[in-house]
């Protein structure tokens, strides 16, 4: 079995949305100071720190959380993987098999997770996309990619749309802040 991780472990330089309310740890206890046990509080000031999931609820006023997901949804038979910039997405959206459950976009963006252009001038991902992959893969139900968010700093109207098209109007879910490192179209 080939297994990746898709994600990235948290940390306090771990790149947030606008680069703001960033990551902190703080140690309650230490074994070395003479505490039974190591302790710490993880401080997340923002629902936006490393790769995650967006629900519905997030948009949506009367979305789904991630409690009303049945453990089953979380099972994907068909995953779809598209390596391209936002210029190509559409003719590679036309390649994938239309059974697609998850798809994956490799933008090549995330070269950039460790410099300021990644949360100040990401590509804007355009508010379309949702009704393009809704209609060429009726069974997808999650959209996940190498951004720090399906928001761009440089056109926020757009990401609130896109944000409504997919997690309101489709009902996709939305992977942010992934690690696609390793993760190739083949």
């Amino acid at each position: 079995m080939n297994i990746k991780l898709l994600s990235y472990y948290i940390n306090e330089k771990t790149p947030t949305y606008g680069n703001q309310n960033s990551f902190k740890l703080q140690n309650l206890s230490s074994i070395e100071s003479g505490a039974t046990a190591n302790s710490s509080k993880w401080i997340l000031q923002t629902n936006h720190v490393g790769t995650h999931i967006d629900f519905p609820l997030h948009f949506c006023s009367n979305g789904k959380s991630s409690n009303d997901y049945k453990p089953d949804f979380w099972i994907f038979n068909r995953v779809g993987v598209i390596e391209s910039s936002i210029e190509n997405f559409s003719n590679e959206l036309d390649k994938l098999s239309e059974d697609i459950e998850i798809l994956i976009w490799k933008s090549g963006f995330g070269q950039f997770r460790n410099d300021e252009i990644y949360w100040k001038s990401q590509p804007v991902i355009p508010s379309f996309f949702a009704d393009l992959i809704k209609k060429k893969l009726p069974n997808v139900r999650i959209f996940g990619f190498d951004m720090i968010s399906l928001t761009s700093k440089l056109d926020r109207d757009e990401g609130k749309k896109a944000h409504i098209k997919f997690l309101c109007d489709h009902e996709i879910l939305i992977i942010e802040d992934m690690n696609l490192n390793d993760i190739n179209k083949s």
